[in-house]
């Protein structure tokens, strides 16, 4: 099969060419843009590699993953596959076991609480907690089945599969956080996105988005994110932009607050925009906080495991002359252990001087929940 080769098939062996990548050890991506019906499914037979440059428009079609802290994996589009996958029929289970009171809630609740105490007293103005959950899935796991069930549950979201061989690891995730795009008429995105809450209401109906009311405490945890993106384009005297927002989107079963910011990038003849804001940006104070380097020691300090690629970014590159990068939230590990699956399910929540650490909790716990109640059934 030639290097660099689309090929345009609605039956592909999905399952089958996931499978036979990971028994030689090479890497593999499959995604779905948002409000999309193409996938497509990405094999490096080298096992991908380590990039120390972001200069974005350089860089062959592939597929980027990169951790919270740490330089990106880059995987090459040696082999491209892109279908019209028939959707898997999923009924998601309303509601999941509550794990209110265990020692993980109470550790996680003392770091809230001793974040406020610092904001307070001016360590920083904003930081991101993160914690995990794990849970054993069957023998019967499989990855192309669970990325299937939320394409067709998150179709606004951007859904990603990846498997890396050195590290023996799946990745996947329902995003819905762009971090920097670049379409084909080379128009630039970038958003802020930040507060959540439950899609349905105190009496279990979904609420319209228009129909969603914001604390003092969320609308402003939006601004931090806003703001750290208008000092990034101020860092490199860039103007001329439209902003959108914010308003309130929907995400799953969780509610948030958007803006956007649109560059036309031809107009500027700047083409080098992509990778220089995706080097200011990350981490963004949405996953982070602010300042940005105060937050990161807190968290270090606070979170007793590492991040990994979750709160990282990820997404194709140069694929038909676009980039589309976004932030790895609503995201699972999958690894290994003998003769079972084992996910590990991540979720985080912006603390502030205004955060109550029941609800910072109770967030957590719904976003935890968009992957657990799909992946147990």
């Amino acid at each position: 099969m030639p290097k660099n080769t689309s090929l345009y098939c609605q039956d592909a062996e999905w399952d089958h060419l996931w499978k036979e990548a990971q028994q030689h050890d090479a890497a593999i991506a499959i995604w779905r843009l948002p409000n999309s019906e193409k996938r497509s499914l990405l094999i490096d037979t080298q096992g991908g590699h380590v990039t120390y440059s972001l200069d974005l428009q350089s860089f062959e079609p592939g597929f980027m993953a990169a951790p919270f802290v740490g330089n990106p994996y880059f995987l090459m589009a040696e082999y491209l596959f892109v279908s019209e996958v028939p959707s898997v029929h999923v009924s998601v289970k309303e509601v999941f076991p509550s794990k209110a009171g265990s020692p993980k809630k109470e550790n996680f609740l003392y770091w809230v609480n001793a974040s406020i105490q610092a904001i307070k007293a001016g360590s920083f103005q904003k930081v991101v907690l993160s914690r995990t959950d794990e849970e054993a899935l069957g023998a019967d796991y499989s990855t192309l089945h669970f990325f299937e069930s939320l394409c067709q549950v998150y179709p606004q979201a951007f859904v990603s599969a990846f498997y890396i061989p050195s590290l023996k690891q799946t990745w996947i995730c329902a995003t819905p956080e762009v971090l920097v795009s670049l379409n084909h008429e080379g128009i630039f995105k970038t958003i802020s996105l930040a507060g959540t809450q439950s899609v349905n209401n105190q009496e279990g109906q979904i609420k319209k988005p228009q129909d969603a009311r914001w604390s003092q405490k969320e609308i402003e945890e939006q601004a931090f994110v806003s703001r750290y993106i208008i000092e990034c384009f101020k860092k490199i005297r860039l103007r001329e932009y439209i902003e959108n927002g914010p308003k309130t989107i929907e995400a799953g079963n969780l509610l948030h607050l958007k803006t956007e910011y649109l560059v036309d990038t031809k107009a500027l003849n700047f083409p080098q925009l992509p990778g220089i804001m995706l080097s200011l940006l990350h981490p963004t104070s949405a996953v982070c906080g602010t300042p940005k380097e105060a937050a990161i020691d807190w968290i270090k300090q606070a979170e007793a495991y590492d991040r990994e690629f979750y709160s990282g970014y990820l997404g194709p590159v140069n694929l038909n002359d676009e980039i589309y990068l976004f932030v790895n939230l609503r995201t699972v590990k999958i690894t290994k252990d003998i003769n079972e699956y084992i996910a590990t399910y991540y979720a985080g929540c912006g603390v502030t001087e205004d955060s109550d650490p029941e609800k910072e909790w109770e967030e957590t716990e719904m976003k935890c929940q968009t992957l657990q109640r799909i992946l147990s059934i």
